[in-house]
């Protein structure tokens, strides 16, 4: 910018000039659109869409869990411990054989003193919890199951059955969520996202411009604006997604152990016996991504 300046010259006469003129400090600086990002909410300058795209999956489980519980009693704690083990212990092999590394087996072991009773003037029976009063011990090996494989689960519960388990559990299947369950429900919400712009669009008698903003989550995805620059806005975070197919089951299981001083074999036939069948519900899976547009008119 130029100014000018009046300046007495010789004879008196005015001569006008000019003279370079510095600007002002605010009309040198740039505007700070970074200090706007969060006070001016974007869609007040271009018109926008904000959908929720969704997904609810429903997939196989691919889990399975049971229990079993092997009871021996005798007057000597560590007999009666012994024959609980031997027992555990071929189930355990019997299972092993039925879903090789697609099996999780978790044993415990505890032993219990029996004692004598006497009856109370009411006439109930009450134990004598005295040492000298032990009439025998009761020793329980309980092996806890998890089964990676579904169509394994089965044929391992089955076999643990064969060795008469005194005390034993449903055969419960669920999903663990996957980081490719997690990535196939996203993905199918973001598609579902999309079609629902679309649909937006054409409803409104507009047309779909540019992807602004994907945020996984249930949103919202304009958020909470404030005065305060800054300042941001909370989202949610999605759930899980879908499992791949079971590989074929395994050969058939046989074992064989020591009980009690005698030879135990469980043979095909015995596990085919105990093998009841049930079907698998399915899973729901859910995902959810807050997507915002551009409309163009």
């Amino acid at each position: 910018m130029k100014r000018s300046i009046l300046s007495r010259v010789a004879g008196g006469a005015l001569a006008l000039t000019t003279a370079a003129s510095p600007l002002p400090a605010f009309a040198q600086a740039a505007p700070d659109f970074q200090s706007e990002a969060f006070t001016t909410p974007y869609w007040t300058r271009v018109p926008v869409i904000e959908v929720l795209g969704r997904a609810d999956m429903q997939v196989a489980p691919n889990r399975a869990s049971f229990s079993v519980t092997y009871l021996e009693t005798d007057k000597d704690s560590k007999k009666a411990m012994q024959l609980a083990v031997e027992r555990g212990r071929l189930a355990y092999d019997t299972i092993k054989k039925a879903a090789g590394k697609d099996s999780i087996v978790q044993s415990s072991v505890n032993v219990t003193a029996l004692y004598e009773q006497y009856k109370d003037k009411d006439g109930n029976r009450i134990d004598n919890e005295r040492s000298d009063k032990i009439r025998a011990y009761e020793a329980r090996v309980t092996l806890t199951v998890t089964v990676e494989d579904v169509s394994k689960a089965g044929t391992a519960r089955a076999g643990a059955l064969a060795l008469g388990p005194e005390n034993s559990t449903a055969l419960s299947t669920y999903l663990e969520r996957t980081t490719e369950l997690n990535r196939n429900a996203y993905e199918a919400a973001v598609k579902d996202g999309a079609a629902r712009a679309k649909a937006t669009a054409a409803a409104s008698g507009g047309k779909l411009g540019k992807l602004m903003v994907v945020q996984e989550g249930n949103g919202p995805c304009l958020g909470s604006w404030s005065s305060m620059a800054g300042s941001d806005y909370d989202y949610y975070r999605a759930a899980p997604a879908y499992a791949p197919p079971p590989p074929p089951p395994p050969p058939s299981p046989v074992a064989s152990g020591m009980v009690g001083g005698k030879t135990v074999t469980i043979t095909q036939a015995d596990i085919d016996s105990l093998n009841l069948p049930s079907d698998d519900r399915k899973q729901s899976v859910s995902s959810s991504v807050c997507m915002i547009y551009q409309i163009e008119r």
